[in-house]
């Protein structure tokens, strides 16, 4: 199913009309138009706005056509992510991706600076070393 199909269907799911849907999303009617008829393909912002909107809208559903069109149990996230994570089961214990991330080592560590003599040239032409 590609990304119009999934607009035509969340709106039919929503018993909405194109300018009904437009307006609930925050977009021009015109461009939910050119979407429905297949002269346009939705933008990322017009997508983040149905997720913004329709919050038991599945992300991955939408953008990666993963799984189902509502959320598990139509549940409501208050900041929704883009992508889904889902825990990964391992026999019968929710198991977290751990992300790892690498430290930079600093390069070229020198030692801290000491000053080792200090030259003054006077207007005489003379100078002095300290």
């Amino acid at each position: 199913m590609n990304s119009r199909e999934k607009i035509v269907k969340i709106m039919e799911s929503e018993g909405m009309s194109s300018k009904q849907f437009a307006d609930e999303i925050g977009i021009q009617a015109g461009t939910i138009s050119n979407i429905v008829n297949g002269r346009n393909n939705p933008s990322l912002e017009v997508m983040q706005k149905v997720l913004n909107r329709f919050r038991t809208i599945s992300s991955d559903w939408l953008v990666l056509n993963i799984g189902t069109m509502y959320r598990p149990n139509g549940a409501i996230v208050e900041q929704q992510a883009l992508f889904d994570i889902k825990p990964l089961e391992t026999e019968g214990v929710a198991v977290q991706p751990v992300v790892e991330t690498k430290k930079e080592q600093p390069q070229n560590v020198t030692a801290p600076k000491e000053i080792e003599k200090i030259v003054i040239f006077y207007t005489d032409g003379t100078f002095e070393e300290r």
